[in-house]
């Protein structure tokens, strides 16, 4: 495991238990050794993703994707931060890195994350505080100090992620953008994710047809700088998007090796590979994806990551692809992320929100009724993932705006969580309508379509499984959609720039994404014309009810409540209506998020 940690004030005994903890899941690398209350130590010993430094006194450790694209090297990095750290206090960190800086003397600890994939945790023990970059890792350096905190349940098994800085252990919180500091900190002036200058160019240009050149170079321009001087380039490939990285890099005169996810069944693997590969000139490998992968990463899920979810398979798809490549040979990964996101290109947000808009003048006592409906037993029992589907989207009608058009679809709800489990419920810290209500506040102005983009980010998938994935293999992992000078351009863009007026709600959307690569030829029409696929499209509800039932069902022996065996059977019992769901209207074949949500929540409690 790749990771930061540091103490300060803490009680010099629970001190060295804490370090003693630590050497029994690696070989650290100490700091700050054993002086009084505080300490720091890093785990990883390649220093690929992750870099230390010391300047004036001050200790400073870094963990992330973003450290090589400035400065050639983690320990570089480390060593300017370390510098800035010394002379005005640790102010920032690159967007896709955290770093801690303590400063024994003054018994100053400072903590700064960037605003990309990566986070930091803390927790108050010893009468001081412990930071970390992985959750996992502070869960077992705790041990028995830790408990389940269970007391927004009902909303993390509903939408897959927990609100604010909360996570699946209680007193242990996150740390989110920008700094914080325990101790008395000198003056720093606080930094921005935005770039006025980007955003100012999106809104100046003249045309549909100028934006995509503007595009087209501030794309170029991010790509080269997340490759760095690397001249062979590994890509993990799935579809459209980390294509166009593919294809941008040969551009660049850089050799692609292009990775993908395969499953020995051309229903879930993604479609002209080949004929991408042959555009672009890459090596081609297929990571091979098997149930004893996805079992063995469901079990290890709770130490690897920092939030279950609704679809664990992926985040190990990524973590069993990203350990492929680093055995061969490469210290980096690009992909596509975040280009559905900022370009709103995912076809099941966008009908979603087009639903719940077509639908926001029902009758109050008919949306009811439907709701009671698909409530019952027999509703539940034989419809499944489509009930608790529907009973979302009618749940979601009877709450105001922006609240209604905000979450995604809510996978466990009061009616099935009642079902599930046997015992009481634990008591929530607020309602989940509640949450509901308090994460929409502030988002009136936003058009439909960008407030259920807004509200699918907040689950934070993405950025669970690339922190994970890189803290497991010290693989670090770029995208080039997510450079802020590419990212806040596009975010200044008319939405009609994006989905232009009669765009059918199904489609893929990034008009001026798809304007740009036909202008400049970056891709084949048949890729840029091919029909969107899920990235997390994979057989694995098949492997769940199958070859992995067994092991599933004992991982759930872990989850934190007394559970129905029965109802969990039913779950995974064949479904003729879920059957026509996964041929006929998903984009991926895959109805048993609520099982994967499960089993990834109780892997956080195996002791």
């Amino acid at each position: 495991m790749y990771c930061v940690m540091a103490a300060v004030d803490v009680d010099p005994a629970v001190l060295e238990e804490l370090r003693g903890s630590l050497r029994s899941l690696g070989d650290p690398v100490d700091l700050v050794g054993p002086v009084g209350p505080h300490w720091m130590a890093v785990l990883g010993a390649d220093r690929n993703a992750v870099g230390t430094a010391a300047e004036g006194g001050v200790h400073l450790a870094t963990f992330g994707t973003g450290l090589h694209t400035s400065h050639g090297s983690t320990d570089a990095a480390a060593a300017e931060l370390a510098r800035r750290a010394a002379a005005t206090g640790l102010h920032d960190a690159p967007d896709d890195s955290v770093a801690v800086a303590l400063d024994p003397a003054r018994g100053l600890l400072s903590a700064a994350v960037g605003a990309g994939w990566h986070r930091l945790f803390t927790a108050e023990v010893g009468g001081g505080a412990v930071v970390c970059s992985n959750l996992g890792v502070l869960a077992r350096l705790l041990g028995d100090r830790v408990e389940p905190d269970r007391s927004y349940e009902d909303f993390l098994l509903g939408f897959g992620f927990l609100p604010d800085d909360r996570t699946v252990h209680r007193g242990v919180r996150v740390i989110g953008p920008g700094v914080r500091h325990w101790g008395t900190p000198p003056a720093a002036a606080p930094s921005t994710a935005t770039d006025p200058a980007a955003t100012d160019a999106a809104r100046d240009v003249p045309s549909f047809e100028a934006a995509a050149d503007e595009l087209h170079d501030r794309f170029m321009q991010a790509v080269e700088e997340v490759a760095g001087p690397s001249q062979e380039v590994a890509v993990l490939l799935g579809g459209f998007d980390s294509a166009l990285v593919a294809a941008a890099l040969s551009r660049l005169g850089r050799k692609v090796s292009t990775y993908t996810f395969g499953f020995g069944d051309p229903r879930y693997e993604q479609r002209n590979v080949g004929l991408v590969t042959r555009a672009v000139g890459s090596r081609e490998h297929w990571v091979h994806m098997s149930p004893e992968v996805i079992m063995e990463g469901l079990w290890d899920f709770g130490r690897i990551y920092a939030q279950p979810g609704p679809q664990p398979h992926y985040q190990v798809h990524t973590l069993h692809a990203s350990r492929r490549i680093r055995e061969d040979g490469f210290d980096m990964v690009l992909t596509g992320d975040g280009c559905d996101a900022i370009f709103l290109g995912y076809p099941m947000v966008n009908t979603r929100a087009r639903l719940l808009a077509a639908l926001r003048s029902a009758p109050a006592p008919l949306v009811r009724l439907g709701l009671r409906a698909a409530s019952t037993r027999l509703a539940d029992r034989y419809l499944g993932h489509v009930a608790r589907m529907a009973r979302s989207t009618l749940g979601s009608l009877l709450l105001p705006m922006p609240a209604r058009g905000h979450l995604p679809t809510r996978y466990l709800d009061e009616v099935a969580l009642a079902r599930l489990r046997t015992g009481p419920p634990p008591a929530q810290t607020e309602t989940v309508e509640q949450v509901r209500l308090r994460l929409a506040e502030g988002l009136a102005d936003l058009d439909p379509v960008r407030l259920a983009f807004q509200g699918n980010a907040a689950t934070g998938q993405s950025r669970v499984k690339v922190d994970g994935a890189v803290a497991a293999t010290g693989l670090r992992q770029y995208s080039p959609f997510l450079q802020p000078s590419l990212r806040d351009f596009v975010a200044g863009l008319p939405i009609e720039y994006l989905r232009p007026p009669g765009t059918a709600a199904g489609s893929a959307g990034k008009a001026v994404l798809i304007e740009m690569i036909r202008r400049h030829r970056l891709l084949p029409d048949e890729v840029v014309d091919m029909p969107k696929q899920s990235p997390v499209d994979a057989p694995v509800d098949a492997w769940y009810a199958g070859p992995l039932r067994g092991e599933l069902l004992d991982l759930l022996d872990h989850l934190p409540f007394e559970w129905d065996r029965a109802y969990v059977d039913e779950l995974l019992r064949p479904k003729f209506v879920e059957h026509l769901y996964r041929e006929r209207v998903a984009l991926g074949h895959h109805t048993f998020q609520a099982v994967g949500l499960l089993a990834s929540y109780a892997s956080f409690h195996r002791r």
